[in-house]
């Protein structure tokens, strides 16, 4: 009971706190005040609280596919605020930001910090409440903040160490996390829907369950930071493909459409007489 507390909790954890390391170190880059993580943290927290109070109803939404359909919509929703964060941090000049695009950049934060606590945190006090008036709660509440305790250590860990690398490689290796973290999203988003029949489902590309079990620590945290499956589908892949797609377009588009402000030129002048 103990182990299977852990290796839940953990699951649930892991995503949210490398989320949020990762967009901690993106808002030391652009110098933000990071106040939108507490805002995010306990809104998400009180949303998940009544999202679980009320799953028995919101299940039954849509022919018993509520719950599916609400985690689905959140993932989607995380990804594409991704892409929109990362395009606005690829506008901000580090030297001089401005304050604008730093406050859009800490909205985008909140979005995609609340929607991930909102997800993970349902399905953490669900989970805990089934054993709350049992005789092995008080295991599974040792566990789960073991979980939990593993799960933000590392998103601790990978804040600081992004933020030990300088200016270029800090922004190179953020960007390479959050194009995955919104592949993963997206990935799960199509993986949900093909389990209420919204999409249709088919044999998986390849099985490397062998190699890397899912329900192991490794697998877990794989599964968090790169959005391991070891059975995806041709729909999943897809999926991750263009969630990782629009992050890596959002990052270079400023350089092909530059701030309009950035192409006045200059007007030349006559020679003298």
């Amino acid at each position: 009971m103990l182990p299977n507390a852990v290796i839940l909790i953990l699951q649930e954890t892991l995503e949210a706190a490398l989320l949020i390391g990762v967009l901690l170190a993106v808002s030391t880059r652009v110098h933000d005040s990071k106040r939108w993580l507490p805002i995010a943290l306990i809104s998400g927290g009180c949303v998940a609280a009544i999202l679980a109070n009320q799953m028995g109803i919101i299940s039954e939404w849509f022919d018993y596919a509520g719950q599916e359909l609400l985690n689905a919509l959140f993932q989607t929703i995380i990804c594409l605020t991704i892409a929109l964060a990362v395009w606005l941090t690829a506008t901000i000049d580090p030297l001089n930001p401005q304050p604008g695009k730093v406050a859009a950049f800490s909205h985008c934060a909140i979005v995609i910090i609340f929607c991930a606590v909102v997800r993970e945190g349902q399905e953490i006090i669900l989970y805990l409440s089934g054993f709350m008036y049992t005789e092995n709660f008080q295991k599974v509440l040792t566990g789960g903040a073991l979980g939990f305790s593993i799960g933000a250590s590392i998103g601790i860990l990978l804040f600081y160490s992004l933020v030990d690398h300088a200016g270029r490689e800090r922004r190179a290796a953020c960007l390479v996390l959050l194009a995955l973290f919104a592949g993963n999203m997206l990935s799960q988003s199509t993986l949900l829907l093909m389990q209420i029949d919204w999409l249709t489902q088919s044999p998986p590309i390849w099985n490397s369950s062998t190699l890397v079990a899912e329900t192991s620590i490794f697998g877990q945290l794989l599964y968090a930071l790169v959005g391991y499956e070891a059975t995806p589908s041709p729909i999943q892949a897809a999926a991750y493909i263009l969630g990782v797609t629009l992050v890596t377009g959002a990052n270079f588009m400023p350089r092909y459409y530059p701030d309009k402000k950035k192409q006045q030129v200059q007007p030349v002048r006559g020679n003298d007489a």
